[in-house]
């Protein structure tokens, strides 16, 4: 755990300690309220600003639609929810991520960034929390207080209706003021989307039309010269866009040396590096593991075939029986004074049967054909770099992936930030060209992106029916709805309607324990 992330949390629970020991003395107060771990500064006064954006806002349309759109996040957090759990299924403990990445706070999640998450969870909030107001009044509800939220550092604001009023209000309007502020997150969050896929990502170029190197295997050819956030340009021949297909395509001899190019963003290296598939990891229990094969060597043949790349390695193994001893011969590549120092192994592993370990490890990625094909339990790289296509990572970074498969499109631009890639750091951007001024661009790109982020989560998330969001009074006041037909008549009843959201709230809330205890213990 970082010395920042431990600072973050010790100020958090002195925070929360400070709150439960003023919490009595803040309610006999008319401007303070301790909720849970929030401090609440009420304002009573200057509140008719909600009248004036009110007054010149569709509200009532809005809130009409806002309804309708609750209902499909609603829906698609629950199969969110449940698709979720079902993946949890098969991680093992060892993969388990740490518990900071399920808290989604600026400074304690480690993918969420202080400064822009911030910024933008405010933001987001406030915008929530005002279009609750706007709907109220236009409803003519009285709104008591607005005011901002604090946990340490300012976090949103918050608008209080009258609880009277709220109470008294037919079910119908309760609803469109419950649905107004995550409605106009995801509307939000559907702007910025485009803001950011339409205006922004696609006006940076890249300088050249290399791979991005994301990662360095430990101990591989490429590790002797580079650091992850380069760009390759070029291996032997192969130069712009075909060094992206190495690892599929190359023809390079494996284990020869041959000049490579890389650009940092402000120049171009070129150093010696040997081509070749290399051992990234090893899989434990595995012929490989169980040979003891070293991360970080090249492989240069298997039974006298060189392996050019991925696809000559696949085509080889799937020929082979399972049980059959192969010969492997690998390179070690180290840099002594500034000179390549070359050194050859010479292993014999027994394969093993690719349908026994996906059957043991993944049954639902299994297939009949593995069973005659072989496996060794290794994980490739071409030289020991995993990245990007640099074109095909502005491609990501937009979200173009969303207009061709909705579903798994918008599922992977929402996790880019756990795989580092927002927001977007300095040597990535610096090897694109922008329209105007860098830090400036990327600077509005990171948070437009985070306001995206955070106005969807908190869209979704409060449209599940869970007790502390706003979902489970929308799904109250839509049930009493209901209850007005008399094939329904039953859901009228208040008891009744309290008993079926407090089982679809703990199930929800089960489901979401579920995805953080189930892949540390099985």
């Amino acid at each position: 755990m970082s010395l920042t992330l431990e600072l973050v949390i010790f100020l958090i629970f002195i925070w929360i300690m400070l709150m439960i020991y003023l919490a009595p003395r803040l309610a006999k107060t008319k401007h303070f309220q301790a909720y849970g771990p929030l401090l609440l500064v009420k304002i009573v006064k200057n509140r008719k600003i909600l009248d004036r954006v009110a007054n010149r806002f569709p509200a009532i349309l809005f809130s009409r639609a806002s309804v309708v759109i609750v209902f499909i996040a609603a829906v698609a957090a629950m199969i969110l929810l449940v698709y979720g759990a079902y993946l949890s299924l098969f991680i093992p403990p060892s993969s388990a991520p740490s518990l900071a990445f399920e808290i989604g706070l600026p400074g304690i999640n480690p993918a969420i960034p202080l400064g822009y998450g911030v910024v933008a969870l405010a933001l987001s909030v406030i915008i929530h929390e005002m279009f609750h107001g706007i709907v109220a009044r236009k409803h003519g509800i009285k709104v008591s207080s607005v005011g901002i939220l604090f946990l340490i550092v300012p976090m949103g604001a918050f608008v209080e209706p009258d609880e009277e009023e709220i109470q008294k209000v037919d079910p119908v309007k309760r609803r469109r003021l419950i649905a107004a502020g995550p409605g106009i997150n995801i509307v939000l969050g559907v702007i910025t989307f485009f803001v950011l896929s339409l205006l922004l990502m696609p006006a940076a170029t890249p300088i050249h039309n290399g791979t991005y190197v994301q990662d360095i295997t430990v101990g591989s050819p490429a590790a002797n010269y580079i650091s992850p956030g380069a760009e390759l340009i070029s291996f032997g021949n192969y130069s712009g866009n075909s060094v992206n297909n190495l690892y599929l395509t190359s023809q390079l001899t494996p284990g020869k040396l041959y000049n490579v190019s890389f650009f940092d963003g402000k120049s171009v290296q070129t150093y010696e590096l040997p081509a070749g598939i290399v051992i990234n990891s090893l899989t434990k229990g595995t012929p490989a593991y169980n040979s003891s094969l070293t991360p970080g060597d090249t492989i240069v043949s298997v039974d006298g075939r060189l392996i050019y790349n991925d696809s000559t390695l696949s085509d080889l193994l799937n020929s082979t029986a399972p049980g059959t001893t192969v010969s492997i011969v690998l390179e070690n590549f180290t840099v002594s004074s500034g000179t390549p120092v070359l050194s050859m192994q010479y292993k014999n592993v027994t394969t093993m049967s690719k349908y026994e370990f996906y059957q043991e490890t993944d049954p639902a990625a299994n297939s009949a054909d593995y069973k005659n094909q072989s496996f060794l339990g290794i994980t490739i790289s071409f030289a020991g770099m995993l990245g990007y296509n640099l074109s095909g990572l502005q491609g990501i970074l937009s979200g173009q992936e969303v207009f061709s498969n909705p579903w798994t499109g918008g599922l992977t631009f929402i996790v880019l930030p756990f795989q580092y890639l927002y927001p977007v750091s300095g040597g990535l951007a610096s090897l694109f060209s922008v329209p105007f001024y860098a830090p400036l661009f990327w600077g509005l790109v990171n948070l437009v992106y985070w306001l995206f982020w955070f106005d969807i989560l908190l869209g979704i998330t409060n449209a599940l029916p869970i007790l502390i969001f706003d979902g489970a009074q929308f799904f109250r006041d839509s049930l009493l709805i209901a209850g007005r037909r008399e094939r329904l008549k039953f859901l009228s009843n208040e008891k009744t309607v309290s008993r079926i959201l407090n089982v679809s709230s703990t199930v929800l809330i089960l489901l979401l324990l579920w995805q953080i205890i189930v892949p540390r213990i099985i």
